[in-house]
């Protein structure tokens, strides 16, 4: 069974780094422009969240320069528009273009943007040079699932921009979260900043509002869901006719939330468990080593009663707390502390030696048991079998001698790990990978085993009656299911009508279903806007696992990256593949840069059609006008917009429906009679 690599990982762990943007006007020494005023806001629906946030600098360097933004973007988001202006000017977009997301204009970071701008962030240059003394405001805006645990939410921004300026942001910073739930609301708060709440149930708000002060401090939002309204939220929309030409899959979006009972008396799988631990030299920094041991000491202190487990550790040597499973109790785990507190970091790295000393500690296990492994490391092979492919040749074999099912989960410490190796064993055992910085050991691996604690449902499917009604629903494979953690999934409908929805799984070596009566909605909702852009995120990540697990430069591996890209470009939500262009035209083309920008048709060039999405915060009318490159005026199509995304068709005629010629035109787009964009299209 393939594994999905992120998604669980996005669901449960509560790991984001999301913070103010950093105009960089020099990598290498850590130049950066002054930030002036910073607005955020937070919509979130039943725990999808779509974050807007602007930020506004000054170049006061006293030259002009070219320059380039950037984000501390977590791994888990995805980023949907980015757009720029100049000294109040006209807007400017940022294009999704093929080609790889890290983006920048390269060079090392020093120490403090590296720090502040973490282990992914997202670099977009402009081609333009800043003048001295222009001010440059940049809008992201992206889409995150918030990690859930036990019917508490968490919603982190760090908000603190201390560490890049530490003087006073002359204007304003305003933060602004406003959630919409179908379970109820029972507390709501923010302990980290002087703020104002409201919370009726079922709608809450969080205000911070600061003027001509240092930077607020981190925004740490947390709420809770009412226990007894566990079960199912759906949540569906129905684009208009002709407005999504991604694909054939319909116009029908659908999403549905998916809780287990988490009350005390829930059963649970018992589980046979065993955690390897990395004692090599590269472990040796104290503080690697402590967390490490800290988070195997939380491990062994959480187990449940009917669990077995054992500890495995490794350099070249791979050392055993025990022969074989054992039960775990007061004694055992009593011994278990010590033998962790007395691991030491040295040596090579024996990881086949240590992988299949573990599989093979599930020979005789149970069938109606989950075997987890949780495998750390923070360096590369050098001991045993070396190889990537030996390596996952040499555990497959020893899977394959089981007569049951495990579930390995591999955690990646720091820039040094091999990737690929830590995917593919995560990819091919039914589990997932996660890369982390030397700091976050402890509390990730600490946070995830609290989550994979109690399975209560293992290997779910959906059926649907009428059969077809759902189709292409992503994750795929789902993730197991744990009391008090969720699973959300999306799909896409054609025909909207009321449906029975059935998960199905197993449990205790039982068949367990829940079935759902559902209705697919025949309305365009403008609340689940984000629908789209979820939906095609979900895609590329489950995309993503069958792309790793192919050989890399296959024509199989190029395909799925192919419509990895299409689907990026199409529903303009950034991956792996592709990144945000600066798509500024020449002093020549047109208009002037100074007062022009630019959104993207795809494709383009084009043959009889073309579309370009535009994501609107409230309605307005959109008028598009089409010239040739001498500037005629050729075609006029105007539009009412709605809240959301809205897409823009050209069938390649003019005003008096004869087919335009092969050949370049400037497109300009108006919306609300007030911000006007514009480029260039290809007809072919």
């Amino acid at each position: 069974m393939r594994a999905l690599i992120t998604y669980l990982f996005v669901l449960i762990l509560a790991q984001f780094s999301f913070a103010n943007g950093v105009v960089i006007t020099n990598r290498t020494n850590g130049s950066h422009l002054r930030l002036t005023n910073s607005d955020v806001h937070v919509s979130v629906i039943n725990q999808v969240s779509t974050v807007r946030t602007s930020q506004t600098f000054i170049n006061d360097s006293g030259i002009s320069q070219t320059m380039e933004y950037g984000f501390p973007l977590a791994s888990n988001a995805s980023v949907t528009q980015l757009k720029w202006r100049v000294d109040g000017g006209a807007w400017q977009f940022a294009v999704f273009q093929s080609g790889g997301s890290s983006g920048g204009s390269g060079g090392t970071l020093n120490s403090v943007l590296s720090n502040y701008l973490g282990s992914t962030p997202l670099f977009f240059p402009f081609n333009n040079p800043i003048a001295a003394g222009s001010q440059i405001e940049v809008e992201l805006t992206y889409v995150q699932l918030l990690p859930y645990s036990f019917g508490k939410v968490t919603f982190e921004y760090p908000s603190n921009y201390s560490l890049m300026q530490s003087g006073i942001i002359e204007n304003a910073q305003n933060f602004t979260f406003e959630l919409s739930s179908q379970r109820t609301v029972v507390n709501i708060e923010n302990p980290t900043n002087t703020s104002t709440i409201t919370n009726d149930g079922n709608t809450a708000t969080v205000t911070i509002n600061q003027y001509e002060s240092t930077s607020i401090n981190n925004v740490l939002i947390q709420y809770e869901l009412a226990s007894d309204q566990l079960g199912v939220i759906p949540f569906s929309t129905l684009l208009p006719e002709g407005q999504n030409t991604c694909d054939n899959f319909g116009n029908g979006f659908f999403g549905l939330v998916v809780e287990p009972e988490s009350n005390p008396n829930t059963a649970v799988i018992q589980k046979n468990f065993v955690l390897i631990i990395d004692s090599s030299g590269s472990m040796a920094d104290e503080n690697k080593m402590t967390q490490a041991r800290q988070a195997a000491s939380f491990i062994v202190n959480n187990l449940n009663p009917g669990d077995k487990f054992n500890i495995i550790e490794f350099d070249d040597n791979v050392v055993s707390f025990r022969p074989t499973l054992v039960d775990y109790n007061s004694a055992n785990a009593t011994a278990a502390l010590s033998f962790i507190n007395g691991i030491i970091a040295d040596y090579t790295t024996n990881i086949s030696g240590a992988l299949t000393t573990a599989v093979n500690q599930f020979g005789s296990a149970a069938q109606d048991q989950a075997n987890i492994i949780v495998f750390f490391t923070d360096g590369q092979a050098t001991a045993g079998i070396t190889s990537t492919q030996g390596i996952l040749n040499s555990v497959n074999s020893s899977v394959n001698q089981l007569d049951t099912k495990i579930f390995l989960f591999t955690f990646g410490i720091g820039s040094s790990v091999t990737t690929d190796l830590l995917t593919l064993l995560a990819v091919d055992n039914n589990g997932f990978a996660t890369f982390l910085g030397n700091d976050e050991i402890a509390d990730v691996i600490s946070n995830f085993y609290l989550t994979i604690r109690n399975p209560v449902l293992l290997n779910p499917v959906i059926s649907v009656t009428p059969a077809g009604a759902i189709s292409n629903i992503f994750p795929d494979p789902l993730p197991n299911l744990y009391k008090g953690q969720q699973l959300i999934f999306t799909g896409r409908y054609q025909v909207p009508q009321d449906i029975v929805l059935t998960l199905s799984g197993s449990a205790f070596n039982q068949d367990v279903q829940y079935v759902y009566n559902l209705n697919l909605s025949n309305q365009n909702n403008g609340a689940y806007a984000f629908l789209p852009k979820l939906w095609a995120k979900n895609k590329m990540e489950s995309l993503l696992t069958d792309y790793y697990s192919l050989p890399q430069g296959s024509a199989a591996a190029q395909a799925i990256q192919q419509t990895i890209e299409q689907t990026s470009l199409c529903y303009q939500v950034l991956s792996p593949f592709t990144s945000l262009g600066d798509p500024s035209l020449g002093q020549e083309e047109f208009m002037s840069e100074s007062d022009s920008n630019s959104l993207k048709f795809f494709p383009n060039p084009f043959t009889t059609e073309t579309q370009a999405s535009v994501y609107l915060y409230e309605p307005a009318t959109i008028l598009i006008k089409i010239y040739s490159i001498d500037g005629k005026l050729l075609k006029t199509v105007r539009l009412d917009g709605v809240f959301g995304d809205n897409i823009i068709k050209l069938d390649g005629l003019d005003n008096q429906s004869n087919v335009l010629s092969s050949g370049m035109y400037i497109y300009t787009i108006s919306i609300g009679g007030k911000d006007t964009y514009f480029g260039k299209l290809i007809k072919s």
